[in-house]
């Protein structure tokens, strides 16, 4: 029998059924239902304020949707705050790079880790049996973490030294560190040049094929989604116009509308 809040590989992990959210009278996401399986890449695209980011808002627990109900691991909920996310299983990064950037790469990754410790405040202060035993247990996952994504040579650097590909992939790397089952990548390539795009990509899919982690991913960049995705919807003014592979949906008359601008 399998374990409570399990899913298998293949199965839905997220649903987003029927979502609005609105700021004022602005609405944000009008009326959007999509799922997420367990082991894919699943992109969301749309142009410049469709909606994309705000809708990774509503899944992690940043913002609360007026309408509609998002399931998690078969947990249905309206609200959900992002510590809770979190501690479920849901990481981001964010189109901005949010680092500690006065601290070393190596100490923005351990930051990942903190839900994962169990020592309490006075343990960790002091630094000594338990708590000294078990950051050495987490040390070790963030080292295997920084030999994954190649950044040996940065380990002890402060991130704000660092160029803007590195620190998207010390965020990464932060990510990675809470062990989620969905990771939620809000642009992990821009502002990259094209060598930093080529690594980025492998190391999403390795952390896809090798980790087993769900990952979804907002990009511009289309040739990067069409290579990277299994299945894409795409927003446009806050609805979904779009859901499928990204072969069909390359070819779809409304999203070749919404990007090309014909159809406005």
């Amino acid at each position: 029998m399998r374990a409570p809040g399990t899913v298998a590989a293949g199965e839905t992990l997220l649903a987003v059924e029927n979502v609005s959210l609105r700021f004022g009278g602005v609405k944000a996401i009008t009326d959007v239902s999509f799922d997420i399986r367990k082991g894919e890449i699943r992109a969301i695209i749309g142009p410049n304020g469709a909606g994309k980011t705000s809708m990774l808002n509503c899944i992690n627990g940043f913002y609360y949707p007026q309408e509609g109900r998002i399931t998690f691991k078969g947990e249905t909920r309206r609200r959900m705050r992002p510590y809770v996310a979190a501690s479920q299983g849901i990481a981001r990064t964010f189109q901005n790079v949010a680092l500690f950037k006065g601290m070393s790469t190596l100490d923005n990754i351990m930051a990942g880790r903190t839900l994962k410790m169990n020592r309490g405040f006075f343990w960790q202060l002091l630094r000594y049996g338990p708590a000294m035993a078990e950051e050495i247990e987490h040390r070790k996952v963030v080292e295997e973490i920084i030999d994954f994504l190649q950044i040996e040579h940065i380990r002890k650097v402060p991130v704000g030294k660092l160029p803007y590909g590195l620190q998207k992939r010390v965020e990464l790397a932060r990510a990675l560190a809470m062990e989620p089952e969905l990771l939620l990548l809000d642009e992990p390539m821009a502002g990259m040049n094209l060598e930093e795009k080529e690594d980025m990509c492998r190391f999403i899919l390795d952390v896809n094929q090798q980790y087993g982690t769900t990952i979804a991913l907002i990009e511009h960049d289309m040739g990067v989604v069409m290579d990277l995705s299994d299945r894409v919807v795409v927003l446009e003014y806050g609805r979904k116009i779009a859901d499928g592979t990204p072969e069909a949906v390359k070819r779809d008359q409304r999203v070749i509308d919404a990007y090309l601008g014909v159809a406005h």
